[in-house]
């Protein structure tokens, strides 16, 4: 019982910072949000290779979220997500942006990682070349 009230709070908070990525990539320039994504770094580290089920749990909810949000709730929104819903457990992640090329396309993609595992847009993410990232 005490597992599904935290996966029904940890899915509630998940779909109220859905909603807030929303609004500030509505509503704020890239330059504004940048600053809340951490410090532009250029190495290829990640923040650790240690795993937890804590980025795993917050995978779920925001995946979970995304499909009842009745907003966008694409890879930049649920990077910026679950960026927020670590950032509020003091937990570091890095947000890696990345570009692909597809014919004449030119097509972009956010993801989020943190503690060795891929939070969200881990499917796509080897198809695109890391242009940035953001680590906190």
């Amino acid at each position: 019982m005490k597992r599904n009230v935290s996966a029904i709070l940890l899915f509630v908070q998940a779909w109220i910072c859905i909603a807030i990525a929303r609004c500030m990539l509505v509503f704020m320039p890239f330059r504004k949000i940048a600053p809340l994504l951490g410090k532009s770094v250029v190495d290829d580290n990640t923040s650790g290779t240690r795993t937890s089920p804590r980025p795993k749990r917050i995978r779920t909810a925001i995946k979970r979220a995304a499909a009842w949000s009745p907003w966008r709730a694409k890879c930049f929104e649920q990077a910026l997500a679950g960026k927020i819903m670590l950032s509020c457990r003091n937990m570091s992640g890095i947000v890696f942006f990345g570009i692909n090329k597809v014919g004449d396309e030119l097509q972009a993609h956010a993801w989020l990682e943190s503690e060795g595992v891929i939070v969200t847009g881990g499917k796509e993410a080897a198809q695109f070349v890391v242009i940035a990232r953001f680590k906190s």
